[in-house]
């Protein structure tokens, strides 16, 4: 079996649909040969999905926490069920597959920044620290 560069075998009960399009995917270990595993330092969730989950618990960062932990525990990725959005996250390289197409130029804890969406992104969150509500725009 060749590598699974589009992540398709992540994908949950939809046979032949993109991570992205995905109801839900499967965030569970080891990290596959071609995937790379980060632990998160920050999740930035896009202002559009930000704005909706905030409305809609009034604004209480408990809440809101809670919410996005949910959509993350059924998703198995942040893509607001909503909005259709997720946003980005900042995290350390904790682990390469051997066969990711980064392998010579990142590291084990190299910061990075992910520049595509969580919408893709298979997720795990363990614990929230934090939710800063007031440097949130939309």
């Amino acid at each position: 079996m060749g590598t699974d560069s589009y992540g398709l075998s992540r994908v949950v009960g939809e046979k032949g649909v993109l991570p992205q399009r995905a109801r839900k995917l499967d965030p569970s270990l080891p990290c596959r040969e071609a995937e790379m595993l980060i632990d998160v330092e920050s999740l930035n969730i896009d202002a559009a999905s930000f704005k909706q989950i905030k409305d809609d618990v009034g604004g209480d960062p408990a809440l809101i926490a809670r919410r996005i932990q949910d959509i993350v525990l059924e998703r198995g990725k942040m893509q607001n069920p909503v909005t259709g959005s997720g946003g980005m996250l900042i995290g350390r390289v904790k682990e390469l597959g051997a066969k990711h197409p980064a392998n010579g130029v990142l590291q084990q804890g190299d910061r990075i920044a992910t520049l595509v969406s969580l919408t893709l992104t298979p997720l795990v969150i363990e614990e929230v620290k934090a939710v800063h509500v007031t440097c949130a725009r939309a």
